[in-house]
């Protein structure tokens, strides 16, 4: 049985004071939520310290960071790369469509990084979706999906979380509607492990979560601006934990 997850990508926000506020938070009122992984990953510079933070023996509760470089070690000023981040963190946010748009990477990059995670014993999150809404918005998906792992053996498959973020969604008031995303996911499916969970993200909150969790083929959720509410985080892991009956 695929485990379900949610995500929160803290994107380049957060104070110290923040971030540590914010991960104690989620810390305490996640603690009795069981059969649920639930993974923070902020920025890079305070890992270390929601760290001490959240490992409280709560097992159900990870880190993950936001990105790696493809290589492990270099001349490539302020970079991170992958054996770095596993002492810290056991998952890596690869793919997001902010650095395509920011900072150029293309799908041989993101092939690179998601093969150096792998190599590094980190779980990549490896994020796809389309620009556009359209009836071929799955075929591109899938060879998208396909080109980012193609760097990685199959039996590696099980290790990958897949996040399905629809570019025109992502910071949106319109979500895509959980009938579109399970219709992708479920496309997505064919390309990947049986084990391998695939979430839905693209203006989740608190109100609209069960639509997609609700849908058996969506996994969990990956969260952006929702992760940065510790209250409101913590009602999206519950209303997850209750429709996917572990509660």
């Amino acid at each position: 049985m695929r485990r379900p997850l949610v995500i929160a990508n803290w994107k380049m926000y957060t104070s110290f004071s923040d971030a540590v506020v914010l991960s104690t938070a989620i810390r305490d009122g996640v603690e009795n939520i069981s059969g649920l992984e639930i993974i923070l990953c902020p920025p890079a510079v305070w890992l270390t310290e929601i760290a001490h933070i959240i490992h409280k023996n709560i097992n159900h509760l990870s880190l993950g960071a936001q990105n790696i470089h493809y290589m492990n070690e270099g001349e490539f000023t302020g970079e991170i790369s992958a054996p770095m981040i596993r002492d810290i963190a056991k998952y890596v946010i690869i793919g997001h469509s902010e650095r395509r748009k920011n900072f150029d990477e293309d799908l041989p990059i993101i092939s690179r990084k998601v093969a150096a995670a792998i190599d590094a014993s980190l779980s990549p999150i490896i994020c796809v979706g389309e620009k556009k809404q359209s009836q071929g918005s799955a075929s591109e998906v899938v060879k998208e999906l396909k080109e980012e792992i193609s760097d990685i053996k199959k039996e590696d498959y099980k290790n990958l979380i897949i996040a399905y973020e629809p570019v025109w969604a992502i910071g949106s008031e319109e979500p895509a509607t959980p009938e579109y995303a399970a219709r992708i996911i479920t496309a997505l499916r064919e390309v990947v492990h049986f084990e391998t969970p695939i979430l839905y993200g693209g203006s989740v909150d608190a109100a609209n979560v069960y639509k997609f969790v609700s849908r058996p083929e969506i996994d969990g959720v990956l969260v952006g601006r929702s992760g940065l509410k510790a209250k409101e985080f913590i009602k999206i892991c519950r209303i997850v934990a209750e429709y996917k009956k572990i509660v």
